[in-house]
């Protein structure tokens, strides 16, 4: 009887997770999905900006020195972020060389001050960020 119910667990959460990254991948499209690690900590971005997805694609060949996302901050949450409770406006997304430190962090900093990162700093540029995948869905 108990490995009947760690075996039904088990199909539930093989489950769950399937329909989930089944969710995320039904409902992007027309941009691409890039994952950053900043200091150990991930987060995800849309991206549907043409020359920021040109640029982002030259990073992840080594073609760029632009390896800074800097973005608008939009305090709500998305699928593709989680476990953050916010996500980068898919449209209002650059890379850039330098950046204005204030805008630099980890994901959990804005999580953990959201109104401020949100209302007065308005951005996110963090300076660690290493490019680690880029899903397309264009």
């Amino acid at each position: 009887m108990r490995v009947c119910v760690v075996l039904l667990i088990l199909l539930i959460q093989t489950f769950s997770s399937a329909c989930a990254n089944q969710t995320t991948e039904t409902t992007l499209s027309g941009g691409i999905l890039v994952t950053f690690d900043v200091e150990g900590e991930e987060y995800k971005i849309f991206v549907k900006n043409e020359e920021t997805i040109t640029n982002m694609l030259a990073l992840e060949k080594s073609e760029s020195q632009a390896k800074i996302p800097s973005g608008k901050l939009i305090g709500e949450p998305v699928s593709y972020n989680t476990p953050w409770s916010w996500h980068i406006d898919p449209y209002d997304i650059h890379m850039a060389e330098f950046t204005i430190e204030a805008c630099s962090g980890l994901p959990s900093h804005v999580e953990n001050g959201l109104d401020y990162w949100v209302n007065t700093l308005g951005r996110f540029c963090p300076w660690s960020a290493v490019l680690v995948e880029i899903q397309d869905y264009r």
